[in-house]
């Protein structure tokens, strides 16, 4: 696979979440971490079923959640969570993945990475406050 075909991430966004699915502006009340963006339209990337790792790391380098394995440059990398998308060749807005906090969360950095097709194809961090 060449450069060109890798999937791209617009708008990656992590938000925390109540039990009622509204935004919670404080990480140690979260309840769901929220993670959305869109895959923009690219011709040169092959159709057909993707699956989206999604890996999110806390301020202390922790990797929260067990979303099981996936394979990453000759290696093997731990997820968070995962989706798996129909990819049409056209841009799909507002992909959500949702993971359920099931540990003590801390405010600071937190670290969220995309990967499909043994690419990585986004990192950012986010500023998670109390």
């Amino acid at each position: 696979m060449v450069l060109a075909e890798k999937l791209n991430i617009t708008g990656l966004r992590l938000v925390g979440l109540k039990k009622n699915g509204k935004v919670e502006k404080n990480i140690t009340k979260a309840k769901q971490l929220e993670v959305q963006f869109t895959i923009p339209q690219n011709n040169s990337t092959p159709v057909g079923e993707k699956v989206i790792y999604l890996r999110i790391t806390s301020p202390e380098g922790q990797l929260l959640g067990n979303g099981g394995n996936f394979p990453f440059e000759n290696g093997s990398l731990q997820s968070t969570a995962r989706k798996t998308i129909e990819y049409a060749g056209e841009e799909i807005s507002g992909i959500t993945i949702y993971w359920d906090i099931n540990t003590a969360l801390n405010p600071g950095d937190y670290t969220v990475e995309l990967f499909a097709d043994n690419y990585r194809l986004a990192s950012r961090k986010f500023t998670m406050k109390k």
